[in-house]
């Protein structure tokens, strides 16, 4: 269990370092090397029931998974033509041309590719599967909050950099004139990097509350009778730092989903301890100061240029309305990560010499791509689990357990943050943002619906 434990940390501190893995050959890597992790736990025989969650989302991943690989599967023409006419209409007349016959043929325009993803997405649910039986201790989840918390750091330390010297690149890549003097960190692409710090954000900001005393008085004199006070004014510099890189990232999707996970985060601490305490306004009074003058010390001017700047591109609108006859025309789906070679058929809204990789909102691309079987499977199953979680964590009590809360709630806030901004960005098609989500997620079910004993914490120690 150690040496899975380990891959899963390594995976963690690495996998946004090599431009968020974006490249087939480094999420394949990682794919593998989570893969090995879950084999090992079946060889040293951890695995049992417990490691399964509730049936709805079984039921739900199962509907999901089964629906995209059988979109890479060959099928004879009769039960393509039933599940994908319109693909079979254009086998047909293809094969029409050179007098053939259409054959067995996969539901996907690209059945390797799809098929590729599809594993990726397996090593995502497996991974979710290692997390919840290998992390159910508190010091285990407090050496994951302190790898998130430096990588994050470093990262938005080296957005600001970025944001101050415009001729910047991402580490040995300069060539790319995109979103110079933007902070990005190893992303190539801004928003890319906002999801990653909206994700991490609250979880740091939750921790750092944890250290608190909080089963003394909810005040704070009780912030500051830790033991560690200096060790939480650092991590509050971190906070405002990650807050700044943010900022000047100048992601508007991306800020304004942290605006919302904030506004989560501070709902839930409100409702689990009856009244806001005076600490939490201190820390993030604090921050916002912080922010503030460094903000104006570096100059605002680009963040409200963009926040007011109508971009000369082709609007969002445009694409998603041509993704929406491909649905139209594909009911049960085009095969996952197939979305580029089948939209330039379809784009007749926009003239461009780029070709679209993604449609720039998650939820659209997941319904073109797997159809609606596997769109309400898979958004329905994250939904049902996010909602059964706000409900639960309402019945939390600070005081109880302040590290378990903490982490719940900023685990829930940085999620809610991600789905507000996947419906503006594709996110969710970096893998290294698709592990920090799938962390999150592990996060909530180990703190709050798991109960185990073993994840208790007090003043943070």
């Amino acid at each position: 269990m150690t040496f899975s434990r380990s891959i899963i940390f390594f995976i963690i501190a690495t996998i946004p370092v090599f431009f968020a893995a974006v490249q087939a050959w480094i999420w394949s890597f990682y794919t593998a090397g989570i893969f090995a992790a879950f084999l090992i736990l079946l060889w040293q025989n951890r695995i049992n029931k417990a490691w399964l969650p509730d049936k709805i989302y079984i039921f739900a991943m199962g509907a999901f998974y089964l629906v995209c690989l059988l979109q890479c599967l060959p099928l004879p023409s009769t039960i393509l033509s039933f599940l994908s006419p319109f693909r079979h209409k254009v086998l047909t007349q293809s094969m029409a041309i050179i007098h053939g016959s259409v054959g067995w043929q996969s539901i996907s325009y690209a059945s390797l590719r799809s098929l590729a993803w599809w594993t990726f997405l397996l090593g995502l649910l497996l991974l979710f599967f290692i997390f919840r039986i290998t992390f159910t201790s508190s010091r285990h989840l407090k050496i994951l909050i302190y790898i998130l918390l430096v990588l994050a750091a470093a990262e938005a330390i080296y957005g600001l950099i970025q944001a101050l010297v415009p001729s910047l690149g991402v580490l040995w890549i300069d060539y790319i004139e995109a979103y110079l003097g933007d902070a990005r960190g190893t992303y190539i692409n801004r928003n890319h990097f906002a999801g990653f710090i909206e994700m991490i954000l609250p979880l740091s900001l939750g921790y750092t509350l944890a250290l608190g005393n909080w089963k003394e008085k909810l005040s704070l004199k009780a912030l500051m009778s830790t033991d560690r006070p200096n060790f939480q004014f650092f991590l509050t510099i971190g906070l405002a730092v990650m807050v700044l890189a943010l900022l000047f990232s100048k992601s508007r999707a991306g800020i304004t989903g942290w605006g919302l996970g904030f506004l989560t985060f501070v709902i839930l601490v409100h409702s689990g301890s009856n009244g806001i305490p005076r600490s939490f306004w201190v820390i993030t009074s604090i921050i916002i100061g912080m922010v503030a003058f460094f903000s104006f010390r570096i100059g605002v001017d680009p963040i409200l240029e963009r926040f007011l700047k109508i971009s000369k591109e082709a609007s969002r609108l445009n694409f998603w309305r041509d993704s929406l006859v491909i649905v139209k025309d594909h009911p049960f789906g085009i095969g996952l990560a197939t979305f580029k070679q089948v939209f330039p058929v379809y784009n007749v809204s926009t003239i461009s010499e780029k070709t679209l990789y993604y449609a720039h909102n998650d939820y659209l691309q997941l319904l073109v791509e797997a159809g609606w079987i596997g769109f309400l499977a898979l958004v329905s199953g994250f939904y049902i689990f996010l909602v059964r979680s706000f409900r639960k964590v309402r019945r939390m009590r600070l005081q109880a357990d302040p590290f378990r809360f903490f982490l719940t709630i900023g685990a829930l806030s940085g999620l809610v943050s991600i789905a507000f901004h996947s419906f503006f960005d594709f996110n969710l098609h970096m893998p290294a943002n698709c592990v920090y989500f799938v962390i999150l997620i592990g996060i909530v079910d180990v703190c709050l619906w798991q109960g185990v004993e073993g994840v208790r914490q007090t003043n943070g120690g």
